[in-house]
């Protein structure tokens, strides 16, 4: 038997150095399926002392630090943007509200194992802005009592005679919401005619200033056969006004002309009848003229116009030529030069269907042009009238008195929106009457 005292020692105690008090301290990796825009991933690795306290780096060992970033191997990810239908409105009636839902669902690729995972992901990291997913909506107007409302009836719209009155009339709930509930059967009249008193009937620029006391020239609506028509009155502070009536479309559309040309060789019609300065002619007919009218004379009892009134026409050159008359003495035949026009649009008038123009002197023609809807094709336009006009002021010098060969007659006027007439003559009566 061994004795227990000479037993050798089974450990002893040892000295080393001392316990280094730094060391790394590595924080968990970042997931890579969370981080599908970056390729790499990254970790907080610090060192700390024995308390794990941060401390600066130089009391680590830098051979043994840890890594702090790694490459993801996720493949990239692909995103669809899923939109649900739009919910039921909130309202069944009136105002209310729908909702519609989306998603932004990442499509993330395996390739290992070639197969596809979906997962939804928050909007901050989806590359597809979000739609508006709140909208306002009105299935139909909510069944509530409604009436219609009128207002106060407005003043005659006519002073004397016949007018009319106007009122407003709404649909309305018993809320005061405009409404389309109302019966239409049911609906009041917002229109009607009424009727103050009996208008004085103004016939004359005389009535004018005895029944109204004027005493100004001006434009004045005067009953003409029972319509109303726009006369100028003038010298109403005399004792006899006279009327006149104002021509819409000015002096460019209403002129008369005796031509002043005269052919060489009177029995020729040269270049088809048309004007040329560069024909065998000579510019020296002593009773030519042009005369632009802006207003004509106009009785109102015989509705007849006094066609030699130039008291607002202006006669450019030449001879004083009345009112829808034209003529010359160019050739012997059938070629007249002579022009005139006469356009009524926009007075209310228009000249009697049985107008007619005559013609007076030897060999003489007229070629007569009317339009009812606007100007003729071949009227003359205002350039070349005052083409014409300045060519006349630079060859004729002087002018004698002689008989005018044209001369506008009386007759009646008729009403209308528009009236042109363009006439060319060598020589003529006119017997001129405008109708209502």
């Amino acid at each position: 038997m061994c004795s227990r005292d000479l037993r050798p020692a089974s450990s002893r105690h040892c000295r080393l150095l001392a316990c280094l008090p730094y060391r790394w301290l590595a924080h968990e990796w970042e997931n890579c399926s969370a981080s599908f825009k970056r390729k790499e991933v990254y970790r907080k690795v610090k060192c700390v002392n024995e308390n794990q306290l941060q401390v600066d780096e130089s009391f680590c060992d830098p051979a043994t630090k840890p890594p702090s970033s790694k490459t993801c191997r996720v493949s990239s990810s692909k995103y669809v943007v899923l939109t649900g239908q739009l919910s039921q409105c909130s309202e069944s009636c009136g105002l209310g509200y729908q909702q519609r839902i989306t998603y932004c669902v990442g499509i993330r690729s395996v390739q290992s194992r070639h197969v596809h995972g979906l997962r939804t992901v928050a909007y901050r990291e989806c590359p597809v802005e979000p739609s508006k997913y709140i909208y306002k909506c009105n299935v139909k107007g909510c069944s509530q009592a409604a009436t219609w409302t009128v207002g106060k009836w407005t003043k005659c719209s006519a002073s004397c005679g016949v007018g009319t009155k106007q009122r407003r009339v709404e649909c309305m709930t018993d809320n005061g919401v405009s409404s389309d509930l109302c019966l239409p059967r049911l609906k009041p009249d917002a229109r009607k005619f009424c009727h103050e008193k009996e208008c004085e009937i103004l016939t004359t620029c005389k009535d004018m200033q005895i029944k109204k006391g004027i005493r100004k020239d001006g434009e004045y609506l005067l009953n003409i056969k029972g319509r109303m028509i726009k006369i100028y009155c003038l010298g109403m502070h005399l004792e006899n006004p006279k009327e006149y009536l104002t021509l819409i479309k000015g002096e460019a559309e209403n002129f008369s002309e005796v031509y002043g040309y005269r052919l060489q060789n009177p029995y020729e019609c040269p270049f088809n009848g048309s004007r040329r300065q560069d024909c065998a002619c000579r510019n020296d007919y002593l009773a030519a003229g042009f005369t632009v009218f802006s207003k004509i004379r106009f009785d109102v009892a015989s509705m007849q116009i006094k066609t030699t009134d130039f008291l607002f026409a202006q006669t450019i050159l030449g001879r004083a030529v009345p009112f829808a008359t034209a003529g010359d003495c160019y050739s012997a035949a059938r070629c007249p030069q002579g022009q005139f026009s006469i356009n009524l649009a926009g007075t209310g008038l228009r000249l009697s269907s049985t107008v007619r123009w005559i013609a007076q002197g030897n060999y003489a023609t007229a070629d007569i042009h009317k339009s009812h809807h606007g100007k003729p094709k071949d009227q003359l336009n205002k350039n070349k009238l005052n083409k014409m006009v300045l060519k006349y002021m630079e060859d004729v010098e002087d002018f004698v008195e002689n008989v005018f060969l044209t001369q506008l007659l009386v007759s009646s006027f008729k009403y209308s929106e528009n009236s042109d007439i363009l006439g060319s003559s060598k020589q003529g009566n006119l017997p001129f009457r405008f109708k209502l």
